[in-house]
Order: C-alpha cells, then sequence, then structure tokens
C-alpha cells in the first residue's frame, strides 16, 4: 500500500489524467494525495538574475519579478485548491503545494522531501523533434527518481478528463 503519492500537475487535462489513476491505488483516509505544481522560472533566468534586476522586460512588458510570481503562485493556489476539494470529496486526504523553478528538479526534490511513495505522473505526448526541443520532464523524473514512477500515457480526450 502506497501512503504518499505525488501528482504533478501543470493545470492541463493532459497532467489530471494521472489522478484517476492515483486515486485508484489510493485507500481513503490512510493514503495522501500530494499535488505539485511547478512553475518555470521566466525565460530560464536564475534567481541570482532575478535579485540582480527584479523588474525587467519580458515580450516588450515591463514585469515586476515579485508581482509575477505572486500572480502565479495565486492561480496555481486556487487551481490546486480545486482539484484538493474534489480529492476530499471522494474521502481522500489531499496536500498541496507549489514551486519554482524546474520542473522535473522540483518534482523529484518535493518527492524526497515529503517521502512519497509514488510518482504518478502523465506524459503529455510529445514525440520526435517536439520531445527533442521541449524534452520530457516525465522522461527526466523516471531516469532520476529513486522512487518508482507511474507514466500515464495522457490521451486527447473531450470534456474533463478527471470526472470520474
Amino acid at each position: 500500500m502506497y501512503q504518499r503519492i505525488l501528482v504533478p500537475l501543470d493545470g492541463s487535462g493532459f497532467a489530471e489524467q494521472a489522478l484517476r489513476h492515483a486515486q485508484q491505488m489510493a485507500q481513503p483516509e490512510l493514503t495522501e494525495i500530494h499535488l505539485l505544481s511547478v512553475a518555470p522560472l521566466l525565460e530560464d533566468q536564475s534567481l541570482a538574475v532575478v535579485d540582480l534586476y527584479p523588474v525587467y522586460v519580458y515580450r516588450d512588458y515591463l514585469v515586476d519579478h515579485n508581482v509575477e510570481m505572486e500572480r502565479i503562485n495565486a492561480e496555481l493556489q486556487g487551481y490546486l485548491e480545486q482539484v484538493s476539494a474534489r480529492l476530499r470529496a471522494a474521502g481522500l486526504k489531499a496536500v498541496s503545494s507549489i514551486r519554482f523553478g524546474q520542473p522535473a528538479d522540483e518534482i523529484i526534490a518535493y518527492a524526497a522531501k515529503a517521502k512519497c511513495d509514488l510518482i504518478v505522473m502523465s506524459t503529455h505526448g510529445r514525440s520526435g523533434i517536439g520531445r527533442w526541443v521541449y524534452g520530457s520532464v516525465a522522461d527526466k523524473v523516471l531516469r532520476s527518481s529513486a522512487i518508482p514512477v507511474l507514466l500515464v500515457r495522457a490521451k486527447e480526450a473531450s470534456g474533463n478528463p478527471t470526472s470520474a
């Protein structure tokens, strides 16, 4: 039995398809489902650069980095709270967290810190040049994780993929 299952979510229907599988493996009142959203840093900026230049131009707009991070954080909190509420309505324990950084690295670090037993995540179905250009977060997690990873092949679906 798994006590703590991590499900990384990026707000897409593809990512949420992993929830159904995590729910099927979870035991009500005994298993915690950890929901994690990782917001990549804009333009791959390091925090050191952002600390030096807290206001920068992004796509012809003047952006205050701290305000933008707060906005993203608030959006993700609202999203994760909605997903958590659905899990709690199904009798499951839900824990949510938000991180900023490189998604694969943050997923692996969170899983270790939270002592998760399993990571359940969806693939986004990229292949060929798309996968080469964008990389595969799922592939990086699979190759680097010290704990088991269940990859769910995401499918195009009409409607909400998690309404089961």
